[in-house]
């Protein structure tokens, strides 16, 4: 989901992912979840370490 999110390769998407979690405290797993259900969309104008919470 996260490399048609945000145009990237696999690698990087992953790398965007971790560092979301460790910048909000949270784990990968917990971050992963949010974002396989669509409460976390990350925006490839974002910084890496930001993303829309979707509320």
């Amino acid at each position: 989901m996260l490399t048609a999110q945000l145009g990237v390769g696999i690698e990087e998407a992953f790398v965007r992912l971790r560092a979301h979690a460790y910048a909000q405290g949270r784990r990968l797993a917990d971050v992963a979840a949010d974002v396989v259900a669509r409460r976390l969309r990350f925006s490839p104008d974002a910084e890496p370490d930001q993303a829309e919470e979707e509320t």
